[in-house]
């Protein structure tokens, strides 16, 4: 294999494998997953790199800075022997190898693209494991690592919910939902035909079909209304946002006709499941809020879990930012939400902005957080690591530029220069 095609691999691998995160343990009710491995490795290869070539701080200050509080939390859990703190922490560090490789290789546009690429097929995969266990073969998953052993498993009415890779109907169908800005991504910028969409759309309406799931279906359709108003308004792209709302068409209403809306039409129309899904929401939301601010360092996981119960009668926030505001303290979930709102807006420049794919991302993100705890997932660690170090790169871009004696930033030709010679060869 030559050096250019390594060079290209690599980055689909990672974001393959960042949302498709197998269990190394089958048997293991906590099993660790491959991200906690790659997590590892790429700590030792962030190492090598800093010994022998030496980094830019920038993004790896970013990063540190945004697992400081976990830091100091797991430190904390490890003398206490509280497990379930001292996992999350841990998974936090080992984001920060993850993060700074996807911020490496995403300066770069051809390596940029195959991460997403590997992202997308990510995405599929995903839907494949679903698929098995649709057609009975859930203990095969399960056997083979693509499922964990302690996954939930729930019912709407008659309809079991399939949980897929990641525990939980909701996670599975959140992960699958990333398709969407990823491909919106790759049909803007990489200018891929309208196939991406097409098929990414039809696989995010078969999953909420067999998870039953609305919030990850309702988020997608914020992301897509709001990437087509940019490029058809802010910043037009006129042919290709039309052929957007053709995809559209061809897709979302033909399943809803023959299918109809996911869990049944009572789901979504009856008020009184409509009522009692925001009530609850609602309650744990100011239970969370109320445990938050009366601890603002936080109470690790099994405390706050217990006052949660207390406050709420349950122990499930609904909300990854509320659930930070718990677990680590309101600061660290203030900065969250500010780092993904700023990187966000950078969706508003268009293809003027070189942080699109993150933007896009982070627009996801952003309104998947509102629903679901989805901060104790690696998968949506690893993410969100990644944005914070473009979201604090970025800021510090923008200053600098503001400044008289601001330059070019550097993160915009990193390895640029080396990227021409590799594939020159």
């Amino acid at each position: 294999m030559r050096r250019r095609d390594v060079f290209l691999l690599i980055p689909w691998l990672l974001g393959f494998f960042l949302v498709f995160d197998l269990y190394l343990l089958p048997s293991a009710d906590l099993s660790p997953r491959l991200t906690d491995v790659l997590g590892v490795a790429l700590s030792l290869w962030l190492l090598w790199w800093f010994s022998s070539r030496g980094v830019h701080v920038g993004p790896l200050v970013a990063l540190l800075i945004g697992s400081a509080i976990p830091l100091m939390w797991g430190l904390n859990a490890f003398s206490t022997g509280d497990l379930p703190t001292a996992t999350i922490s841990v998974r936090w560090l080992l984001a920060i190898p993850w993060a700074f490789a996807l911020f490496y290789m995403a300066r770069n546009p051809r390596q940029r693209t195959s991460v997403a690429w590997g992202l997308w097929w990510g995405c599929v995969a995903n839907v494949g494991v679903l698929l098995l266990q649709y057609y009975g073969f859930e203990q095969l998953t399960l056997d083979l690592g693509l499922a964990a052993q302690d996954s939930l498993h729930s019912s709407f009415g008659s309809a079991d919910r399939l949980f897929g890779m990641h525990a939980h109907p909701n996670g599975s169908s959140a992960v699958v939902s990333l398709i969407v800005p990823i491909g919106l991504y790759l049909y803007y910028v990489s200018r891929t035909r309208a196939w991406t969409i097409l098929v990414g759309l039809g696989l995010l309406m078969f999953t909420t079909q067999l998870t039953l799931t609305r919030s990850s279906l309702l988020v997608s359709s914020i992301t897509i209304l709001t990437v087509f108003v940019v490029f058809f308004v802010v910043h037009p792209s006129l042919r290709r946002s039309l052929r957007l709302v053709a995809v559209i068409a061809l897709v979302v209403l033909p399943t809803i006709y023959w299918f109809g809306l996911p869990g049944g039409a009572e789901r979504w129309q009856e008020v009184r499941n409509i009522e009692a899904s925001s009530s609850q929401r609602l309650l744990s939301n100011a239970g969370a809020l109320q445990v938050s601010s009366e601890s603002p360092l936080g109470r690790g996981v099994d405390a706050g879990k217990e006052a949660m119960r207390k406050e709420a009668g349950g122990t499930v926030t609904h909300n990854a930012f509320l659930h930070i505001a718990v677990v680590y303290g309101p600061l660290l979930a203030g900065l969250l939400t500010l780092w993904l709102l700023f990187l966000t807006l950078q969706l508003l420049r268009g293809l003027k902005t070189t942080w699109l794919l993150e933007a896009m991302l982070a627009l996801h993100l952003f309104g998947l957080f509102f629903w679901e705890q989805y901060l104790t997932a690696p998968t949506f660690i690893i993410l969100t690591s990644w944005l914070i170090a473009a979201s604090m790169t970025c800021m510090f871009a923008s200053l600098r530029r503001r400044s008289p004696a601001g330059a070019s930033p550097y993160y915009q030709h990193l390895d640029r220069q080396a990227f021409r010679a590799t594939s020159s060869r």
